[in-house]
């Protein structure tokens, strides 16, 4: 057997290519999986350091990241995308390519998505590899991760588009116009096969004489059309049947829909629906048969909780609230499904942070984006100067099957900052594996709030902090701490 050189710089994922040479059968990718996640997991052995810090646009806030590859936003410019390679020579980041457009990249909307992968030097799961899709003033952009190319199409002339959906269950893309209240055509969806080739679909128009006069807004997810209403309505359609009839009848509607401010999600295994039946309260039910699973409280004081479907595409749910998350469990008992609360977590604040023992002011937003609550909320403690703001966000790892909840919270002094913990937490049993104090204090000036966003992947873990004029994105990497 091979003897492996100590080296406190070895990161997990360089200990386990090692191991795989001391396996006597192939490679298993599992195997291989569930090595890492006990180097991660274990509090000794490895710590999480970070590697380099990126600076980008304020306005490109959220991480832009797929396997190894990071993108940035030009602080200067608006209009130039630096590609990095956060895996190069000794796994060092390295800049692998820019791009300049002569148009503004509009950064608040873009997508995710596989290419076709026509590179045998690169190989990733059924035989695709991912690109980043985003929009200018004239044209549908598709960026190449791996090489840095950039193809383009030009978008329908005589709208004014802003936003992208990625819906997987179709392959389609949908680039949406923006709205216009005024008149008949209230916006459009310019339609777009993604693979295995970007091709144009067509055009469809919401019209007010076909949905109805109240229609407020439209949403493309999982292979349905959502159409807004007013009196706090949605009215669900087939996607395809809608494309099909367009502008000769109303298709047949599905579903419709009551609930606050359209706070809805559909999930599909099998269909359930998470809906807002009054302020801070959570209705979820079959969408088929209409049986009520059970409801989920947030507290009065929430300034924005959060439940949504796991994204394990499982039957279990995440619950965000004032600074807590719970996963909840549907289980079917005797025929008859019923909701199962898991385990509550939270970051329990003491020492420096919560010293004088003041009440928390806490921020929960959906999964990724943080939001502190305003000074003037009835919600917030306005005791004294030490008041503090906790926020939550978290990120899942699929092969790990792991979820990172990161909470950061406010130490109010002189010059108040913002602190980190991170927590590796088990998707399946909800079980906290590992607890992680980040040494990192992100300082904030008085008026000015941190957008924090997470994301982990493999023995990686980005933090992106958007304050002040720019984005700050902190690399960080399990490295080994034997000598």
């Amino acid at each position: 057997m091979a003897r492996v050189n100590n080296n406190a710089n070895f990161s997990p994922l360089n200990l386990m290519q090692f191991r795989e040479y001391s396996i006597s059968t192939q490679n298993s990718k599992h195997l291989n999986w569930k090595i890492l996640r006990s180097f991660l997991t274990c509090n000794e052995g490895f710590t999480l350091k970070e590697i380099q810090t990126f600076q980008g646009a304020k306005s490109c806030c959220r991480i832009i990241y797929s396997d190894g590859y990071l993108i940035i936003k030009e602080v200067s410019t608006s209009n130039t995308l630096k590609v990095y390679n956060l895996n190069g020579h000794n796994r060092t980041p390295f800049l692998k390519s820019t791009i300049c457009d002569n148009e503004e990249w509009k950064d608040r909307s873009f997508g995710i998505a596989p290419i076709l992968n026509l590179s045998s030097q690169i190989t990733q799961n059924h035989g695709f590899k991912t690109g980043l899709y985003y929009i200018t003033a004239t044209k549908l952009h598709v960026l190449n991760f791996y090489d840095g190319t950039v193809e383009a199409v030009t978008l329908p002339v005589n709208y004014r588009f802003s936003g992208i959906a990625i819906d997987d269950e179709t392959h389609t893309l949908a680039v949406s116009s923006v709205k216009n209240l005024k008149g008949n055509l209230l916006m459009v969806f310019a339609l777009y096969e993604y693979y295995p080739c970007l091709a144009f679909q067509q055009l469809l128009q919401i019209q007010k004489s076909i949905f109805g006069l109240s229609i407020t807004g439209a949403e493309i997810n999982q292979g349905l059309l959502l159409t807004l209403h007013q009196s706090n309505k949605v009215k669900v359609y087939s996607l395809a049947t809608v494309c099909q009839q367009q502008g000769s009848s109303l298709p047949p509607v599905l579903y419709e829909i009551e609930t606050i401010n359209h706070v809805m999600l559909i999930g599909t295994t099998p269909y359930h629906i998470i809906k807002a039946t009054r302020v801070n309260s959570f209705f979820i039910q079959n969408l088929e048969d209409g049986r009520a699973l059970g409801i989920v409280e947030a507290k009065p004081d929430s300034f924005d909780p959060y439940l949504g479907f796991h994204p394990d595409a499982s039957t279990r749910l995440i619950f965000t609230d004032n600074g807590t998350l719970r996963l909840f469990d549907i289980v079917t008992k005797d025929g008859m499904p019923t909701l199962v609360p898991g385990h509550l977590h939270s970051r329990t604040v003491g020492s420096e942070a919560n010293a004088s023992g003041e009440r928390l002011t806490t921020t929960t937003t959906r999964s990724g984006r943080t939001i502190r609550k305003p000074t003037n909320s009835s919600s917030c403690s306005q005791t004294d100067d030490d008041e503090e703001a906790v926020q939550i966000i978290w990120d899942y790892e699929d092969d790990l099957n792991l979820l990172a909840i990161l909470y950061a919270f406010q130490v109010n002094e002189r010059n108040a900052y913002f602190k980190l913990t991170l927590d590796l937490v088990d998707s399946l049993s909800g079980k906290r594996l590992r607890r992680i104090e980040l040494d990192q204090k992100i300082r904030t000036s008085p008026y000015d709030t941190p957008e924090l966003f997470l994301r982990l992947d493999a023995d990686q873990c980005l933090i992106s902090i958007s304050r002040n004029s720019r984005t700050s994105i902190l690399v960080f990497r399990f490295i080994s701490t034997s000598k």
